[in-house]
């Protein structure tokens, strides 16, 4: 198995890979709009990838519609899953038929004219578009709390699209017949596509993570808040209760210091009671026999 070989067979793997982790991550862990959208690509890529190594097993033409149809529809699908993310909206669905495009236009220059050199710009032209479109929705909608990922992570799926876009004009200025040949140039292209997926990947996983760590600490300190006003509420709320002792002639009430206070005040200090005067029925009379009292009773 030749180097190019081994790089493909590694990006398949690596790919298979985290479609199988976000699968168990998802089980385990809290995920937001987008995640599971995001989930899929990895699969879809493996897919992509295995066209390329069972080409010859499958007619050519074949892989050639498939393999370029599949890696645009990953990148489509990541900025959807970006979007979603980031500002819950969902991408326009008629962008969704670029693959279909693509990977058409692709196979018009294998099957009508046989340009490997054009298909090759085609498909990396419309790759980089849909990376800077992910960076900048990743820079644009970063949150202030995680802003040195977000932005990082946008940087780093920008030099991916560009990276792409460098090679399909070297491949035509070198005149190239073969998309992955023994050469450097090939060679740095899957190493980097190695690690870009690994990567990309990764940050994903980290910015889920951060959401809920961040979502986390919110709602703690909003029960914390709660809790405190509740108890602050709770503190405010006077009560009687128990044995009070009374004075069985005057009435005043014993607080706990031995001191002796009127009804009047005892309750006003330990209660949100106010008190209205007045004379009853029995006072009136006995106070009062020469006034007629009686419009004042309730």
């Amino acid at each position: 198995m030749t180097g190019i070989e081994t790089l493909i067979l590694s990006n398949t793997l690596v790919s298979a890979f985290f479609g199988i982790a976000y699968f168990i991550y998802s089980l385990e862990q809290k995920t937001y709009p987008g995640f599971r959208l995001w989930a899929f690509s990895p699969l879809i890529m493996t897919f992509g990838f295995l066209a390329i190594i069972y080409r010859g097993t499958i007619s050519v033409g074949v892989s050639v519609f498939a393999v370029n149809g599949l890696f645009i529809l990953v990148a489509i699908i990541r900025l959807d899953a970006i979007k979603r993310f980031l500002v819950k909206k969902s991408l326009n669905k008629l962008l969704y038929l670029t693959p279909f495009f693509v990977a058409l236009a692709s196979s018009t220059f294998y099957f009508t004219l046989d340009r490997i050199d054009i298909r090759t710009f085609i498909v990396s032209l419309a790759l980089f578009i849909v990376s800077l479109s992910i960076s900048w929705n990743l820079v644009r909608y970063s949150p202030p709390e995680n802003r040195l990922l977000y932005n990082s992570a946008g940087v780093f799926i920008a030099i991916r699209g560009l990276i792409i876009l460098t090679r399909a004009f070297l491949f035509q200025a070198g005149n190239q017949h073969i998309i992955f040949d023994n050469n450097i140039w090939s060679s740095i292209q899957l190493e980097f596509g190695l690690i870009s997926e690994v990567g990309q990947n990764v940050i994903f996983l980290m910015m889920n993570s951060k959401r809920a760590k961040v979502n986390s600490i919110q709602s703690e300190s909003k029960l914390n808040a709660t809790v405190i006003d509740l108890q602050k509420a709770l503190s405010e709320v006077k009560t009687l209760q128990g044995i009070l002792p009374i004075c069985s002639h005057c009435k005043k009430i014993r607080d706990d210091h031995g001191s002796w206070h009127s009804i009047e005040q005892y309750i006003h200090e330990h209660s949100d009671a106010q008190f209205s005067h007045g004379v009853c029925q029995d006072c009136a009379k006995k106070y009062y026999p020469d006034i007629d009292l009686s419009s004042t009773r309730e």
